[in-house]
Parts: C-alpha cells; structure tokens; sequence
C-alpha cells in the first residue's frame, strides 16, 4: 500500500491543479465576435427597353410574376413588360378556357398562349408585330411547348374569317398604362380592337374570353353578350388586390364554374350574382392570385 506520505502529496498535487484550473477560468478572455462579412450583391444587368423608360421598373420588380422561368432567356420588349398577363392568371384563364383549338388573337410576347399550351391541343398565336412574335416563339421554347403553338404574323381582323377554333381569346392593346387614371374605362377607348374584334370572335366561336382591365365598364361588357345571352365577369386578384378583369362569353366557358354559380333573379330583372371566390390561393413566391366572378344574363328588352 501507499506510504502516508505519498497519499498526501497526491492530494496537494490535486488540489494544485484545481486551482490553477479556476485561475485559467477566471482570468479567460472573452471571445472576439468578428464582423461577418456582407455577401456582395449581383448587379443584375437591365434590358435596355428598362433602362430607357424609369416608369418600367415597376415590372422589372416583378418580373417573377410575369413569368417564373425568367432567369431562363425571356425576352419582352417595351409594351409587353405593361401588357403582359402575369403568369399566375394566365394558367387560371388557360384552365377555363381548356379545348382542342384556341386562338390566341393578340398574344404579345407569349404569356398567355403558353399556358393555353398546356391545357389546349393546338394554340395559333396571332400578332401583327414580328418582334413581338418572335419573342413569344423564343419565350414557348423555354417553357418546352413550342410544337403545340401555331404562330401566326399577321391581323386578326384579316385572318378572322378563316379560323376555326373552339375558344377566341382576346387580350388587345388597351392604350398603355394610363387606364388605370380612369374612373371607368370604356372599351371604346380601344378603337377596333374594342367591339369590332369582339364580333369577329363570336362569328367563329361563341365561346370567347376577353381579358380587360379592372375598372372596364361593366354595363357595355353585358351589352356585349347581346340579348338572352349570358356573360360571367371574373375578377383577377394579384397580392390580394384586384389586377384585371376577364369576361367569358358562351356556355362552355361560364359552365366552367358549375356548381359556383349563382343566379339571383326575380321577375326576369337581372341582378348581380354573388361572388364564387373560386380558383382561389395560387402562390408565386410573395404574389397571391385570386379569382372571384359573378355571372349576368342580359334582360330581353322587348
């Protein structure tokens, strides 16, 4: 056995080293929290057509919104960055208006006639502006549906009389940005691309959606489905605000809605229909899209 001796050195030997510890402890400087540092940020180089025109940086910003797959090569010029249907309601609107043959009359650089490539056999895309059409070829091919669109240069009021689809969609030019400075806005203020296209569409098809803005007249959109007929009026949310306005024409496209529509009617006068809320809660990174409609029948005045 150990000796007494070396019993207790081993104890000072323990108690040496346990203060010497406690004085390490004590005497620990605190730690030295370096700056961390910032991530320098990507310039993202402007397209031209933005750098030229400050009011257009607005659509820069949501450029996501337009289409998701932007990083990807998309190309817009100048009036399609304010014309261009957000992507998000342009899939709702392509789901309604799901066929076998849609006619997209004026479809700018693509947006919507993507999404109709997803949901419709064949798609003819029409425009008058060879850039623009060139864009919206390049703009199918990045979302992979190029081969089910038809792409057509040229005027829709010349080429009418020689379609034949199940669904038109009209999406004319509504004069550029300042719409949105009118109380209400008149599709008068569209020239020919307001009543005069909308009659070229109904004579090949009755089934027609006409995209407007939110603050359109609602009185001349229900004078336009003409007596006896029916028009459903959908209003198009984007971040929980209303963004656009989508009138459907024909029973196909109001049918869609089925269950969700609601008439309320007493002795033949036309009222109001509730709203639906349906299709609602899309999401695109920070963006909410909603649709709402309701549905009018037009009093036979006789």
């Amino acid at each position: 056995g150990s000796t007494l001796s070396e019993t207790l050195n081993s104890c000072s030997n323990s108690t040496e080293s346990l203060n010497v510890s406690n004085v390490v402890n004590e005497t620990k400087r605190p730690k030295i929290h370096k700056k961390k540092k910032k991530k320098k940020l990507t310039k993202l180089s402007l397209p031209d057509e933005i750098k030229n025109e400050p009011s257009l940086k607005k659509y820069w910003v949501q450029r996501y919104k337009l289409f998701s797959k932007f990083d990807d090569g998309v190309r817009l010029d100048k009036e399609s960055w304010y014309s261009v249907t957000p992507e998000k309601i342009a899939e709702h609107i392509a789901e309604r208006c799901r066929c076998d043959i849609i006619v997209d009359a004026f479809c700018g650089s693509g947006g919507n006639s993507i999404q109709f490539a997803f949901t419709c056999e064949r798609v003819i895309a029409i425009d008058i502006d060879p850039v623009k059409l060139e864009n919206a070829r390049h703009n199918a091919a990045i979302y992979g549906v190029e081969d089910r669109i038809e792409f057509i240069c040229g005027s829709f009021f010349d080429l009418a009389p020689t379609l034949k689809a199940d669904v038109i969609f009209l999406s004319p030019p509504w004069g550029g940005p300042e719409y949105i400075h009118c109380d209400t806005y008149s599709i008068a203020a569209m020239g020919e691309f307001g009543e005069k296209a909308f009659q070229l569409a109904r004579n090949i098809s009755d089934n027609v959606a006409f995209f407007l803005p939110k603050n359109s007249n609602v009185d001349e959109l229900v004078r336009l489905a003409g007596q006896g007929k029916h028009v459903e009026l959908e209003q198009n949310m984007l971040n929980n605000k209303i963004s656009t306005l989508t009138a459907y024409y024909g029973d196909e496209l109001i049918d869609w809605g089925g269950n969700n529509q609601f008439t309320d009617a007493t002795n033949d006068d036309t009222r109001r229909l509730d709203d639906t809320g349906y299709a609602a809660d899309f999401e695109l990174q920070d963006s909410l899209a909603e649709h709402s409609s309701f549905s009018l029948d037009v009093a036979d005045e006789r």
